[in-house]
């Protein structure tokens, strides 16, 4: 038995913290290895998950109440990675119990281990096969489909957060712009129009166009990641929200008096009204080497009118899929209860968010969270915490790190980085390194490979 263990056995009292001992003592749980990634959140470290002999990226987020706006989106992110499972979206498997419910600044959040993401895989890799750009637009789709049928828009989706293994396995992450809908309110309307990086923003984005928004804006990121996926370069590159507009409408071609005529913003509305009349340019010219029905899809995805895009569904219906799409791997969501987002709806206190973190919290600690429902909970009690263990640990990995910037251990091939908030791109390995990054050829056992 190891000391500390021995340390925590003496300060048991009574049958009822025996239980709780037993079912929390996280110190011992992970065994941390390295540091593999740090940004303005905090820092991720990869360990093993000495119970199931997993590894796991554990994310220390610090100081999360300073700013209450930056403690709702991560009490927005946690809570919809518990609420939307499935195989294409990243995982929490676990968050550390605080040491206290009322005095907590920072949270260690445990999620799958992941190697690299696809912003990584397309600098790495400028020979991708045909099955790749199949497999990787079918698994962002099937993702949508059950993220829009819970009601949620994502709102940032990009290559960075969409994390990537290296049998081909694609998982969306970072769910802190996104929102829940819900029918019976205006929510939509009062939404900040300023959401996702310009690159990968839908048309009525880039400038207030239309007064309620929907799932499409999601639909066209996912156009737009698909053709860098299929080039190896952003698609509209915009240094503003002119020269957006302009990248896009030379593709696109002009967008018609009807969709003109719906835009609310007046100085967008006056700027394509007084535009030149632009053709739209032929796809297939475009994107010459392109299989011809990814092409058909992806100019569906990339409609400037969002209710001419398709639903997510509905792409995934399209030709391209024929041998791979498969209905009943491809399950919609309940929606989302409005109980579970009624902070969105009102005015919350930094100690509200506290309260409502720490209840996400005990989630993943069962027999707690009966207590806490129950009303038995001991609140002043110091719960057997591997916090400070962890703090421990993570400061003097981050002092033999180095201090600033990425810190990423030379010998290391692939980074996980599940965010909150903007992270540090990880260096690009040399080229000879690009096979680690993708695999060689595509899981032959498709349905399987999909259900993980």
């Amino acid at each position: 038995m190891q000391p500390d263990q021995h340390q925590q056995q003496q300060r048991r009292k009574g049958s009822s913290e025996m239980d709780f001992f037993s079912e929390y003592g996280d110190a011992n749980r992970y065994k941390i290895q390295e540091v593999i990634g740090k940004g303005s959140y905090g820092v991720v470290c990869s360990a093993i998950d000495q119970h199931t002999g997993d590894k796991v990226a554990i994310k220390k987020i610090h100081n999360i109440f300073e700013h209450l706006s930056d403690a709702a989106r991560i009490l927005r992110e946690i809570k919809l990675l518990r609420l939307l499972r499935h195989p294409d979206i990243v995982e929490i498997r676990h968050i550390m119990l605080p040491p206290s419910r009322r005095d907590f600044k920072d949270i260690y959040v445990v999620f799958e281990l992941m190697d690299t993401d696809l912003h990584q895989v397309i600098k790495a890799n400028d020979d991708l096969t045909k099955e790749h750009h199949q497999f990787f637009l079918y698994q962002m789709l099937r993702a949508l489909k059950y993220i829009h049928t819970a009601n949620v828009y994502h709102r940032d989706l990009k290559p960075k957060n969409i994390l990537a293994n290296a049998n081909c396995k694609l998982k969306i992450c970072d769910f802190g712009l996104a929102r829940v809908a819900f029918n019976d309110t205006p929510t939509t309307v009062f939404w900040t129009d300023y959401v996702a990086t310009r690159w990968y923003r839908a048309p009525e984005l880039c400038g207030s166009f239309f007064t309620k928004y929907s799932p499409a804006i999601d639909i066209w990121s996912i156009g737009c990641i698909f053709a860098e996926i299929l080039t190896g370069k952003p698609l509209f590159p915009g240094k503003n929200v002119v020269h957006q507009l302009d990248l896009m409408t030379d593709l696109l071609g002009t967008p018609s008096l009807d969709t003109v005529s719906r835009i609310r913003n007046e100085k967008a509305r006056r700027y394509l009204s007084s535009m030149r009349k632009k053709q739209p340019v032929c796809f297939s010219e475009r994107f010459p080497k392109a299989d011809p029905a990814a092409l058909k899809l992806m100019q569906r995805l990339l409609a400037f009118d969002p209710k001419d895009r398709p639903t997510a569904e509905e792409a995934l219906a399209d030709p391209y899929f024929k041998g791979l799409g498969k209905v009943e791997r491809e399950p919609s969501c309940q929606p989302i209860s409005k109980f579970e987002f009624e902070f969105e709806r009102k005015k919350v206190t930094k100690e509200d968010v506290k309260e409502l973190i720490f209840r996400e919290i005990l989630e993943y600690h069962p027999q707690l969270l009966k207590d806490y429902m129950n009303g038995t909970e001991k609140t002043n009690f110091l719960y057997p915490s591997a916090v400070d263990n962890f703090r421990r640990q993570f400061a003097n990995l981050e002092e033999n790190g180095g201090k600033g910037g990425a810190i990423v251990p030379s010998d290391r091939k692939h980074v996980s980085l599940p965010r909150t908030t903007t992270v540090h791109s990880t260096p690009i390995p040399p080229k000879d390194q690009k096979s680690s990054q993708v695999p060689q050829r595509i899981p032959t056992d498709q349905e399987e490979w999909l259900a993980r």
